[in-house]
């Protein structure tokens, strides 16, 4: 889960959605990707996930560069 505080800069906010990560469950299909991949099997029922993908994180660039460039003239 990403937190946001009041007193966050707009920086610090980008850099939680960016380094954020969530905790998800091994599915049988990860598990043996992650088997076959590393030759050991998980020592937890849960792992680290990144928040969002590189798209995901583009999807929320360009939101909020439309929400910019239609409420930019109310700022002025």
């Amino acid at each position: 889960m990403i937190q946001i505080n009041d007193n966050d800069s707009p920086i610090t906010a980008a850099q939680k959605i960016i380094h954020g990560t969530k905790s998800e469950t091994w599915t049988p299909a990860r598990r043996l990707g992650h088997v076959l991949a590393t030759g050991e099997a998980p020592k937890e029922n849960q792992y680290e996930a990144d928040m969002f993908s590189v798209d995901e994180i583009r999807e929320i660039a360009d939101y909020l560069q439309t929400y910019w460039k239609y409420h930019a003239e109310e700022e002025a």
